[in-house]
């Protein structure tokens, strides 16, 4: 097996892997970067995994590879090497107490193939172990729980019947392989999502970190489908017991209407789930329209119009682009006071302006406007 590298990631890799011949122990990679090279896609996340302590072992790294942070409940180090960040993890077991919860560490430095067991799906379970030979570095995968074979068939496979229950957020990242990698749900993986669902325990689940997965995969460029998915096989009960009505084609409407970037749409659809409940605003005028709503982030206010339909939200996606030409410096080149009343007369102006914008084509419209309505005594 053979990755290719830039000379800044080779390098580091080579002194890694010599830092590990030395000090007697092995490093790998495993998961995304070993499948993502299989697949022939650019691996983009170079994260080792050191087959013992991860902390002792960066200690004995030369002065060039920088700590930047340590987790220590779970002995993984991030580290610096020319202005690169790497994550370092340490192999480790783990157990789910209860369903959802987050995972509780067992033991730390377990060998490769004890670690490769407490991962989601066979196709992220293959590891490669890298080493220095004659100046270089030499690839070997290995490959336990047949992930190979999955790969090739574009099959989703969880390593054991309880992987959903202990951790539902898996179902929501077998979606995601889905749309991005061409994957399926087993026959087997289906039967035991569907098992999930009929007996459901959120008593003890961990919903910040199930959103926190959900946020990530909406924020992709098939959150679309990713979303639509969800709902139609309402995986979101993995978050709540309601029954949600969501008008997906209002959804997707409102993220074109509003210009929602990928970050701002992740977190609206996730306050769809949410159905948190929203209040109309009062609204009289086309002033109380621009301070109301730009108050509200892109998100909030896609939620508050899917929630409401207060075509209100239409009007200020016309009206903020409405902005003054003239400003508090100009006032006073005019010979109006400075302080409160060019606040005043400011205001005034732009609340003439929301009402009819065609009134003032340009500068001098509004200054004419100025001394029309604030004339100089």
């Amino acid at each position: 097996m053979q990755f290719v590298f830039d000379e800044i990631i080779e390098k580091f890799l080579l002194i890694v892997a010599k830092c590990a011949e030395v000090s007697g122990v092995k490093v790998f990679f495993v998961g995304g970067a070993v499948r993502d090279n299989l697949l022939n896609l650019p691996v983009k996340d170079v994260d080792i995994i050191v087959e013992g302590n991860a902390v002792d072992f960066v200690s004995g790294l030369p002065d060039c590879i920088k700590i930047h942070s340590i987790h220590k409940d779970f002995a993984t180090v991030k580290v610096e090497y020319s202005n690169l960040l790497f994550d370092i993890a340490s192999t480790r077991t783990e157990k789910y107490p209860y369903s959802g919860c987050l995972p509780v560490i067992e033991k730390i430095g377990v060998s490769i193939n004890e670690d490769v067991l407490r991962r989601d799906f066979s196709v992220n379970s293959i590891y490669c172990e890298f080493y220095p030979e004659n100046g270089r570095i030499v690839y070997k995968m290995f490959d336990p729980v047949s992930g190979f074979n999955d790969i090739k068939n574009k099959t989703l496979r969880v390593l054991h019947s309880k992987s959903y229950c202990d951790d539902p957020t898996r179902i929501l990242r077998g979606v995601g392989f889905k749309y991005r990698f061409n994957f399926e749900f087993s026959n087997e993986d289906i039967c035991l999502i569907n098992k999930y669902f009929s007996c459901i325990d959120r008593s003890k689940m961990s919903i910040d970190r199930a959103f926190s997965v959900l946020r990530k995969l909406l924020a992709s460029d098939f959150a679309d489908k990713i979303f639509r998915e969800i709902v139609e096989k309402k995986y979101y009960k993995i978050f709540t017991s309601d029954e949600l009505n969501i008008d997906l084609d209002k959804v997707f409407e409102i993220k074109k209407t509003l210009s929602l970037d990928l970050n701002d749409f992740s977190i609206f659809c996730c306050e769809i789930i949410k159905n948190n409940q929203v209040v109309p605003y009062e609204i009289s005028s086309k002033v109380d329209i621009v301070k109301t709503f730009s108050k509200l982030s892109a998100y909030e206010l896609a939620y508050y119009y899917y929630i409401t339909g207060d075509n209100n939200v239409l009007n200020y996606i016309n009206l903020k682009s409405i902005k003054l030409c003239v400003t508090g410096k100009d006032l006073f080149l005019l010979n109006y006071s400075q302080g409160k009343n060019i606040g005043v007369i400011l205001r005034s102006l732009y609340e003439a302006k929301l009402n009819n914008c065609k009134q003032f084509l340009s500068k001098n419209d509004e200054i004419q406007w100025i001394k029309t309505h604030f004339p100089i005594i």
